[in-house]
């Protein structure tokens, strides 16, 4: 058990004399101030030249000033007052009036003593008036220190001094801290001494806490007292946090501060106590970050450290610490618990981050205990984040821009009605996402059975939440959700022979019943079976399929085709890289996940046909969530060639279903005309004819 050294504070005794502890003076106004001095100057320079009638009347007035007006700051004024005008009466043969002047003096003032240049019969006055007006107290005081007499202060040692007294009785008072109170009265007689000796009982004691280093939390027996001060160096000791009234006895102290190893020592308390410094032991770890985003900003429990570029390697406190890589393009989060002197390398990647504003927790999973869960069941999707943020950020941003209460968490219960309509979902979304440095938000929700946890995903432009289920106790669901909400995109760029193939019964290979010009100038033509392509043989559309999404750009690839007379020739042809599309509805597809990705797609330097794929598809994303002038640019965006498949006319389609969904008919007919006449337009590049549903909605849209 360590042992608390420590310092006796002993009060310093002041060497006594029979003045009383000097008060502080009010503070008087100047012009009358200067009025009475200048009063008292007159009457001694008339005094001095011997003029003691006109000296008189001028103490006079001087007496009656001070005595009315209460002045009790002016006594030392008033004690010079009144000798000089005894001194002046005596002079006059007034002995009497003299005495009655000495009389007041001394009871103001009991120690008065006349100086040695005074006349002897004057003092012979003075003498007689004070032998039969003052008195003694002898007194002493264990331990030595200030006592009341009369309500005036006196310091008194633990020797014997003797202090004058007008005779009469008086009250006496001690009221230290830490000492049991005294309150008595005594009398004395004129020419006679009283003694009286003062044992005070300690019933408590201070207790001043120096700390190193400062602002440590110092708790006594279990209660919190407070965090000791700064001390004069930034790095040295603090000053004392001093505690009053600490009861006697043994007593536990606790010195508390964070990054640093708690402080516990046992304290018997007999008397006033300074401890000499008392040293906190660092509690870090140490980390080093790697990462591929050099330009990442680094947060520890929500404070920023610098970039990643500036240093990667950082202390943290023992205990439960959140760290952050905060990019403009995804986050990473590492909450765990971190012990004294350990050091890891955490190698962060980027993902793009939902964080998680909203959580609507039960008596089995309170709030805070259900964002943890959820962040830890989807920690391993691909790509996306799902994470709790720091509350205090949280809090500010949601305040900041008036966030109703379950603006998001409304769409949670089945069958809730949404408590803001989706425009206003997506406004208030996309601002608190960018007052986060997030690329989304997520309100999660308790399910239906243990453990459930429904979450909603809403990208920052979006105001339609995806909504999924995850069992926050089974890791095989964990993995399965993870693995579907990170999954990537099915490619919308993809190479193509510019056939259309289709299987037929009995046929072994894929039937071509479509060629477009450039497949038919390599040598295709309908009729041809397709029985091989790149050296493997092609039993079924799905064979060639395989074996044509396997390349990655455009070339040539040798095919080998049965014509209609059964002879089997070779084709070098010419693969091309086409626009496809995603499903307008697909409740496999994470709509607000592929609104981020397809919006950086879009903004990326690409070759054409992969720029307008992106375009196209984040017009459809947008569609599908709502964002119909939103899906309206992103058309405007995009450049096809005419033919086959995926052209102008699947965009007329497209651009006339958001105008249709904006209310902007006429404009809508419009584009639904243009579609109705792209005969080859397809909805995607396997998917349905465009002009066959063009013309059904110009057939109900009025």
């Amino acid at each position: 058990m360590r042992s608390l050294r420590v310092a006796i504070r002993i009060g310093v005794v002041v060497a006594a004399g029979l003045a009383p502890v000097a008060a502080r003076a009010p503070i008087t106004a100047p012009r009358q101030t200067g009025a009475l001095d200048l009063l008292f100057d007159q009457g001694k320079r008339l005094f001095d030249a011997f003029e003691y009638d006109q000296a008189v009347p001028l103490f006079d007035r001087l007496i009656q000033t001070i005595t009315s007006s209460g002045q009790t700051d002016r006594n030392d004024l008033l004690v010079q007052t009144y000798e000089m005008r005894a001194r002046a009466r005596f002079a006059l043969a007034d002995a009497n009036g003299a005495e009655q002047d000495f009389a007041a003096l001394l009871a103001i003032r009991p120690d008065f003593r006349l100086g040695s240049a005074i006349s002897p019969r004057v003092v012979a006055i003075f003498d007689k008036v004070r032998a039969i007006t003052i008195g003694q107290l002898v007194v002493s005081s264990t331990p030595p220190g200030e006592i009341l007499i009369d309500d005036r202060p006196y310091m008194v040692p633990t020797e014997a001094v003797a202090l004058d007294l007008v005779a009469g009785s008086h009250r006496l008072g001690v009221h230290r801290q830490g000492f049991a109170p005294i309150d008595q009265t005594f009398s004395v007689a004129a020419g006679e001494a009283v003694e009286v000796t003062l044992a005070l009982e300690r019933v408590s004691a201070s207790l001043s806490i120096i700390t190193q280093p400062a602002d440590a939390e110092v708790i006594l027996d279990g209660t919190s007292r407070g965090r000791t001060p700064a001390g004069p160096s930034a790095t040295g000791p603090s000053a004392p946090l001093v505690l009053v009234g600490v009861p006697l006895g043994q007593h536990r102290l606790e010195i508390r501060r964070a990054c640093h190893v708690d402080l516990s020592l046992p304290l018997s308390v007999t008397q006033d106590i300074v401890t000499e410094p008392l040293e906190l032991a660092r509690a870090e770890a140490t980390v080093r970050l790697e990462s591929r985003a050099a330009d990442a900003m680094v947060f520890i429990d929500g404070a920023a450290q610098g970039s990643l570029r500036e240093r990667s390697t950082f202390t943290v406190c023992e205990g439960r610490r959140v760290i952050e890589l905060r990019g403009g393009d995804g986050r990473f989060v590492d909450r765990r618990d971190w012990r004294r002197g350990a050091s890891e390398t955490i190698t962060a990647d980027l993902r793009r981050a939902f964080a998680i504003v909203s959580a609507v927790g039960n008596t089995g999973m309170p709030a805070e205990q259900l964002r943890e869960a959820v962040e830890r069941a989807l920690s391993s999707a691909p790509e996306l984040l799902v994470y709790a943020p720091v509350q205090s950020e949280l809090d500010a941003a949601l305040r900041k821009h008036n966030a109703p209460a379950n603006w998001l968490d409304g769409r949670l219960g089945s069958g809730t009605s949404p408590t803001l309509p989706r425009e206003a979902v997506r406004d208030l979304g996309q601002k608190i996402a960018a007052e986060l440095g997030a690329q989304g938000l997520a309100a999660v929700g308790v399910g239906l059975e243990p453990y459930e946890a429904t979450v909603l995903l809403l990208a920052a432009g979006s105001g339609d939440p995806d909504r999924l289920t995850v069992n926050t106790a089974d890791s095989a669901s964990q993995r399965r959700v993870a693995q579907s909400i990170g999954a990537p995109l099915p490619s919308v760029v993809r190479p193509s022979l510019e056939v259309s193939v289709v299987d037929v019964a009995g046929v072994e290979g894929a039937v071509v019943v479509r060629a477009s010009d450039v497949a038919v100038a390599a040598g295709f033509a309908a009729g041809d079976v397709i029985v091989g392509a790149a050296g493997q043989p092609v039993a079924s559309v799905a064979d060639l399929r395989a074996l044509v999404g396997a390349l990655t750009a455009a070339g040539r690839l040798p095919v080998e085709v049965r014509g209609t007379t059964g002879e089997t020739r070779s084709i070098d042809s010419t693969v091309t890289m086409v626009v496809d599309t995603l499903p307008l509805r697909d409740p496999t597809l994470f709509y607000n996940r592929a609104l981020l990705d397809l919006k950086r797609r879009a903004a990326e330097d690409a070759p054409p046909t992969v720029k307008a794929a992106a375009h196209l598809n984040l017009a459809i994303v947008h569609l599908r969530l709502g964002n119909w002038d939103d899906a309206l640019a992103a058309l405007g965006q995009v450049q096809l060639a005419e033919g086959a498949g995926v052209g102008p006319g699947t965009v007329a389609y497209l651009r006339g279903l958001s105008l249709e969904a904006a209310g902007r008919v006429t404009e809508a007919r419009t584009a639904f005309t243009a579609a109705a006449q792209a005969a080859e337009a397809r909805l995607s590049a396997e998917g349905p004819l465009v002009a066959p549903l063009a013309r059904a909605k110009l057939a109900s849209v009025r």
